[in-house]
């Protein structure tokens, strides 16, 4: 009887440590995801840069297809968005994490500086997280509507 309640505590112990893995896991994800955009938010290509893996591989559909891209990219994309836009927040709709991966729909308030015009687009992304950075990004934005709005088509 003492051995099988020493098993029963064992395994008890094995499925809590599991568990507790898991939460901290899906936590890290959706908190380096969180970081990421509001990093966006503020246009702070550093802070980014710091959450982005040695081999950080971005694949972000645009008009004009797919694009892959490295840290470098991103640094050069912040910088754009950042001359193009004031005023940008970013916020993450709903997020759903799991073993290593963060998956959110986010919609990007901004003031077009150009135009004036106050604009909104909505996106999903997916990153893979590893070691508390993103080293994959699959993203795709409504581009279009965007394009829409501030009188570009």
């Amino acid at each position: 009887m003492r051995r099988a309640a020493k098993a029963a505590i064992a395994v008890a112990v094995v499925a809590w440590t599991v568990s507790a893995v898991l939460r901290r896991t899906k936590n890290d994800s959706e908190d380096v995801l969180r970081a990421y955009y509001e990093a966006w938010s503020s246009g702070d290509a550093h802070a980014v840069c710091d959450l982005l893996a040695d081999d950080y591989t971005g694949h972000v559909h645009t008009l004009s297809g797919t694009e892959d891209q490295d840290a470098g990219g991103i640094v050069e994309r912040i910088k754009s968005h950042a001359s193009a836009f004031d005023r940008v927040d970013w916020k993450v709709d709903d997020v759903v994490s799991r073993n290593g991966e963060a998956a959110a729909r986010l919609t990007m308030r901004a003031r077009h500086r150009e135009t004036g015009k106050k604009a909104e687009t909505t996106g999903l992304a997916i990153l893979r997280i590893e070691d508390g950075r993103i080293a994959e990004e699959w993203s795709s934005w409504d581009y279009h509507g965007l394009a829409a709005q501030l009188g570009l088509e």
